[in-house]
């Protein structure tokens, strides 16, 4: 089995990106310490370059934590996990896997389960109390190395499964 683990370009122009945003959100508190006559537009760039720091931030410290504990984007004769919280997917709950282009992210691998699997699939990612509202799961290209030998590995291996278990899949939908 392997693992395709965060990219570390993506880690650190995550963590640069966010360093750079708090710097230029000190230098405009720096800039005009009296806030009585900050502006409403200075007032939201701070607000906003306060969230973009964080979102980044969070984000390049998820992957970097993933990177040192080991956790990538893998699969096992059972499932696919498919982020880097080890959340799995099963076989049997997948209906296809293939590539999109999002504009401006770049390209991702979309992991299209069964509408019948969403009530399982909502009970084991329960833990964040999210609800599942979509049937898919992307695994973008930028946040994962060696991305087209994992897209085309999944794939292959996807494929595998359904010809092993063809004589359950029927229709599109696999019989339990």
């Amino acid at each position: 089995m392997n693992k395709f683990l965060p990219n570390v370009w993506s880690i650190c122009l995550l963590l640069i990106f966010g360093f750079l945003t708090i710097i230029g959100v000190i230098a405009q508190i720096a800039s005009n310490p009296d806030l009585n006559s900050w502006t409403w537009r200075q007032i939201v760039m701070l607000v906003i370059g306060i969230v973009v720091y964080f979102s980044f931030s969070f984000l390049g410290f998820y992957y970097l934590i993933a990177r040192m504990k080991m956790r990538g984007i893998c699969w096992d004769e059972e499932g696919v996990y498919v982020d880097f919280s080890h959340h799995k997917i099963y076989w049997h709950e997948i209906e296809d896997i293939y590539c999109t282009n999002y504009p401006g992210v770049g390209k991702a691998t979309v992991i299209a389960t069964f509408t019948n699997s969403k009530k399982d699939i909502q009970k084991r990612l329960d833990k964040l109390k999210s609800p599942v509202s979509r049937y898919s799961f992307d695994i973008f290209w930028i946040s994962v190395q060696k991305s087209k030998i994992m897209h085309e590995q999944l794939i292959y291996d996807f494929e595998q499964y359904k010809k092993s278990h063809m004589a359950v899949y029927h229709n599109g939908y696999f019989i339990q």
